[in-house]
């Protein structure tokens, strides 16, 4: 590594040469000798003789700015679209995958990039010419910046850290391993049976955990309250795969009938499935132990995740979900339920489905009412222009986001992955039964449109594509809700008014609180995860367990009346998808100030104009677009006021 002389002579000379850049050469210099390796990069004497030959002012240093936007974009989009087709067996359902799918899906074009942009100094020409701001700075001073500073703020970001290729290497081989562990984690419903042996859900789809699990057990609400004992059974088999005692051989197979309540298979005991869920958890862990010895400012996952990733302290996030989850409104939404249900809670009522608007519609009506609608992707990708036409969007606007959205049927739950240049398509997943897709796949797929629509927007028709996207996942999620949220409208079931307009604030409120008592699980395991570096696959199913039920029986047990359930730990992003499962919640209450402001302004104009400010901070993105801060306060206000319209029209009913 340089040593502080070196680098102060370095200084020094620049100085002399461009007094006026003093500020400018003095913080650049330094973040560029922070990264210099004296083994790969050269001398002392390399890096002032390189310093000297590469610092730029006025035009030129203009036209170096242009060149890494327009490079970069045609770096990242090609890798992104060579990663796209390299795992496609793995995320579209193209039959069974082959011998080799898994390892294409393991590989990573972009993993030597970084090395790469060092090693040819390239990255080392940005840390020289353009200064990096820290997240305090980027929320203080970002208000005032022109577009140009917010880009090349994000360009210097960019290369602030220099991870070695092996371990990047080896994080994408973790995530690709528990993506196909998730992707293929089905459950055949019509294969569990009673004590009997009969069939409980005989016919029954095949269903993936935990999306499909949680799906249909929220469709069964429509049935009214003989519903219950079914969602137990469900509820069991979720606490089964938490608990790892699910059969191994049950399964993503249908040779054999399962019962749950008894864990037997074909009615005698079964191998359950080893620790493999924790095992791919912790692979994913340690690959990101690796990375952290090469982010000393942000030395953990965590930090990362929220301080460089979400730009929003740790903090101040789980400040909000306990804001939500403290709310009395809580309370009062779950006597209200109870009173409808006829019966006390149970912990699988989190997801409890009755205030959506559905005019009476059952789970089978509306599964007919989508499948012959859209028999297969095809259908629903020529159906896009329509969708959003409803949803407002101009025709002219429609056709342009539809010809950039390619729809294919998902393997996993469904998902939505954004292009990276103006050349390549926005990926819609999402899951399509024999028989056609479902309204649970139309549901997601509705959501995933959303992603779609602001992915296409803010690539498309941002200014500067290294501002390309929006603050966080959270902003994408955001719309994604938005969108879903209207299935029902664009499949002409339901028309809102003020009455639905209750019921979906308290829906959207019901929905946050449970997904934020799963967020906070998956926070608390990545605490207990960084106190326990070598903890092994078993010691983290205990540990997630405990801390599933400690969030449960502080945050849900007042409300609900049970304590000790597991049941917040059953999302799969836990295991797939490190930390991602705050941008939910952070999600439901982003959507919900956005759809607050679409009252009084229409969607179709407004999203395209929030989506191009690009990714800023949130802050900052928030305030430019609906002109408040992020904050719960307004669902939780929204869910008082639903509750108050509500509560006469509750005795009695199963559902809204």
């Amino acid at each position: 590594m340089l040593k502080e002389e070196a680098i102060d002579k370095t200084a020094e000379l620049l100085i002399k040469n461009y007094p006026s850049e003093a500020g400018r050469i003095n913080s650049c210099v330094r973040q560029a000798a922070g990264l210099w390796d004296t083994r790969k990069d050269g001398s002392a004497a390399v890096f002032k003789r390189f310093c000297k030959d590469n610092f730029l002012i006025g035009a030129p240093l203009e036209k170096l700015f242009t060149s890494f936007e327009d490079k970069l974009e045609q770096i990242h989009g090609h890798n992104v679209a060579l990663l796209l087709k390299l795992r496609r067996e793995t995320d579209e359902d193209t039959g069974a995958p082959g011998p080799v799918d898994r390892f294409f899906a393991a590989y990573s074009p972009g993993a030597h990039l970084t090395e790469d942009m060092f090693l040819t100094k390239l990255a080392f020409i940005v840390l020289l010419n353009f200064p990096f701001h820290t997240l305090e700075t980027r929320i203080t001073e970002g208000p005032r910046w022109t577009r140009e500073e917010w880009a090349r703020a994000r360009l210097a970001q960019a290369f602030m850290q220099r991870v070695p290729s092996e371990v990047n290497r080896e994080r994408e081989r973790a995530y690709a391993e528990a993506d196909g562990y998730i992707n293929s984690y089905n459950i055949f419903l019509g294969k569990i049976t009673g004590a009997g042996g009969e069939k409980i859900f005989p016919g029954g789809p095949k269903l993936i955990s935990h999306w499909g699990l949680r799906d249909y057990l929220k469709g069964l609400y429509s049935e009214g309250r003989d519903a219950a004992p079914r969602q137990r059974v469900i509820q069991n088999v979720m606490e089964r795969i938490i608990n790892q005692e699910i059969p191994r051989k049950f399964i993503n197979s249908e040779a054999y009938h399962w019962n749950p309540e008894e864990n037997t298979l074909e009615g005698a005991k079964a191998e359950r499935e080893p620790d493999t869920r924790y095992e791919k958890f912790l692979n994913i862990f340690r690959s990101h132990l690796k990375e952290d010895p090469y982010y000393p400012a942000e030395p953990t996952h965590m930090g990362r995740k929220f301080n460089i990733a979400r730009e929003i302290p740790e903090q101040e996030v789980e400040e909000m979900f306990t804001s939500l989850l403290g709310a009395k409104e809580g309370a009062e939404a779950a006597a209200l339920i109870a009173s409808r249900l006829g019966r006390p809670l149970e912990p699988f009522d989190i997801w409890y489905d009755g205030f959506k608007p559905r005019s009476g519609i059952t789970q089978a009506d509306l599964d007919r009412a989508v499948a012959a609608k859209y028999p297969d992707a095809a259908a629903f990708q020529r159906g896009i222009p329509g969708i959003l036409e409803k949803l407002g969007f101009t025709k002219e606007t429609a056709r342009f986001v539809a010809d950039r959205v390619q729809a294919d049927p998902a393997r996993g739950a469904g998902h939505a992955w954004g292009p990276a240049m103006r050349t390549e398509k926005a990926h819609l997943r999402t899951r399509i039964q024999k028989g056609g897709m479902d309204y649970q796949g139309f549901n997601v797929a509705m959501h995933e449109l959303g992603h779609c629509t602001e992915q296409v927007f803010s690539l498309y028709k941002v200014d500067h594509t290294l501002l390309s996207g929006v603050p966080n996942t959270a902003f994408t999620e955001g719309f994604a809700f938005v969108f879903q949220a209207r299935d029902l409208e664009v499949l002409g079931l339901a028309a809102p008014d003020k009455d639905s307009e209750h019921s979906k604030n308290l829906d959207t409120f019901w929905a946050a609180r449970e997904i934020a008592g799963v967020a906070l699980v998956d926070m608390n395991v990545w605490r207990w995860l960084y106190k326990n570096k070598d903890a092994e696959p078993e010691d983290l199913r205990q540990a997630v367990i405990e801390i599933a039920k400690g969030v449960w029986d502080r945050r849900f047990a007042p409300v609900f009346g049970t304590t000790g359930s597991p049941l917040l730990a059953i999302y799969s992003h836990m295991i797939n998808y490190a930390l991602y499962l705050p941008d939910y919640p952070l999600g439901h209450i982003i959507a919900f100030q956005i759809e607050e402001y679409f009252k009084e302004h229409s969607l179709a104009a407004e999203m395209e104009r929030m989506c191009v400010q690009g990714s800023i901070t949130p802050k900052e993105w928030m305030r430019g677009a609906i002109g408040a801060d992020i904050s719960p306060e307004p669902l939780i206000k929204a869910a008082a006021r639903a509750l108050a319209a509500l509560k006469t029209g509750s005795s009695g009913k199963g559902e809204e």
